[in-house]
């Protein structure tokens, strides 16, 4: 059996790592695996899976789509603020326009193959000393964002001081009590510890995340026909599972976060659009700089 090195950048509750198991279940039958699944207790980035897996030292990863910035810069598309009403919004435009769309640029410019989006959460901001409502509650706090340089501008405009780190580091600064703030979707904030650390949480799904689950390009056209049928179908299987895995998680986690004494607001349609005013700039800035992706 050839062997099939997966890695990952989360624990043992995360829908991610759930996900990578049921795959994994799959395939076992055809392949001879490991899985490292949270490269960042070894102390590594989570951002090197994707050079990891483009150099073929490891062949499956998933990461949020944020980290492929560099590489695909349209898929900034989706990082835009208060652009999405809904997740299911968001869901139609992948099924319908982005994953064709990323798919073929992974393969011409990165040598990896999507596998699939994966449902990374709709995100939400967290402190240590109060709600957010406008831009008034954000001034001072040093928020933790990702290294996107998208992100970085956008809180920094909000009123935050952005303080890019990657998970490994975030995970760090957490601990140390180095930030005020930071934002994620309600299963990080619940795995990563964030409820013990900050108990200020509001439900404000700015953002609406999703994972590129992927595939060395190389790896999987030396594979035989068989071998990448068997691959593609438990793909599919476990993007289908990893939705209703990520939607039950995010209906039971509010409740298990109301019981660690965290305050919790979601903000009006009113708050939201007074919040997209001080942003909105940025959906002109990209759609200006890449029409073809207003689809």
């Amino acid at each position: 059996m050839k062997k099939l090195k997966i890695a990952g950048y989360q624990g043992d509750g995360s829908v991610h790592t759930r996900s990578v198991n049921f795959f994994i279940n799959k395939v076992s039958n055809y392949f001879n695996i490991s899985f490292d699944q949270d490269i960042t207790e070894k102390g590594k980035k989570a951002a090197s899976l994707i050079e990891m897996t483009m150099n073929n030292e490891i062949q499956i990863s998933y990461l949020w789509s944020s980290y492929y910035e560099k590489y695909i810069p349209e898929i900034k598309l989706l990082d835009l603020p208060f652009y999405f009403k809904n997740k299911n919004e968001v869901k139609s435009l992948i099924n319908n326009n982005l994953q064709a769309y990323v798919s073929i640029e992974l393969i011409k410019k990165n040598n990896l193959k999507l596998l699939g989006f994966w449902d990374n959460g709709s995100r939400h901001i967290s402190t240590n000393n109060n709600i957010i409502k406008n831009q008034k509650s954000c001034e001072n706090l040093k928020i933790r964002t990702t290294p996107s340089p998208l992100h970085i501008d956008i809180f920094n405009k909000l009123g935050f001081i952005s303080t890019p780190l990657d998970v490994r580091d975030f995970k760090i600064a957490l601990k140390n009590n180095d930030i005020d703030a930071q934002e994620n979707p309600l299963t990080n904030y619940w795995n990563f510890g964030v409820q013990h650390k900050q108990k200020y949480l509001t439900l404000s799904s700015h953002l609406f995340g999703f994972c590129l689950f992927v595939i060395n390009d190389t790896f999987f056209n030396g594979l035989s026909n068989h071998e990448k049928k068997i691959l593609t179908k438990a793909s599919k299987d476990t993007t289908v599972y990893q939705y209703e895995l990520a939607e039950q998680d995010d209906k039971k986690l509010i409740d298990l976060i109301k019981k660690e004494n965290v305050q919790i607001y979601e903000l009006t349609q009113h708050e939201k659009e007074e919040l997209l005013d001080k942003v909105k700039h940025f959906h002109d800035e990209f759609f200006e700089k890449y029409p073809k992706m207003k689809f």
